[in-house]
């Protein structure tokens, strides 16, 4: 049978990709109420989006960077193949809400949380600081 570990039990090089999909995830749902509220009181999404998404992604930013450098060398291990699929979906859920007939086209902002978000995701899998562009 398969046994699941705690959030306290894994690595913390686990817990840092657990936690940048979790955090994400939190946000495009927190979104959700928001853009409700916006279309409710006929409020411009297109520029009332970015008062939700600007001090999220700098929230985001900031806890991911400060966990992340709680990671010795030493705790670093290999990823699991599990979060390039949560990324996939994402990925996916980000297309089909551009392909939506409704005016969702105009947020910019989910693209760009997407493109934060990948970024993190990409480095807990490949370490940028280890990556030189002069050798």
């Amino acid at each position: 049978m398969l046994k699941f570990k705690k959030h306290n039990e894994l690595s913390p090089h686990h817990r840092y990709q657990l936690e940048i999909i979790f955090l994400y995830t939190v946000c495009l749902f927190l979104f959700i109420p928001y853009y409700l509220f916006l279309e409710e009181f006929q409020l411009d999404k297109s520029s009332y989006q970015w008062y939700f998404f600007f001090p999220f992604m700098i929230f985001y930013a900031i806890y991911s960077l400060n966990t992340r450098n709680k990671i010795t060398d030493e705790e670093k291990i290999n990823p699991r193949k599990r979060h390039i699929i949560h990324w996939v979906l994402f990925g996916l859920i980000v297309i089909f809400m551009q392909l939506q007939p409704s005016d969702l086209s105009k947020l910019q902002s989910v693209d760009l949380s997407f493109f934060v978000f990948s970024l993190f995701l990409a480095d807990s899998y490949w370490d940028f600081k280890k990556i030189s562009l002069f050798k």
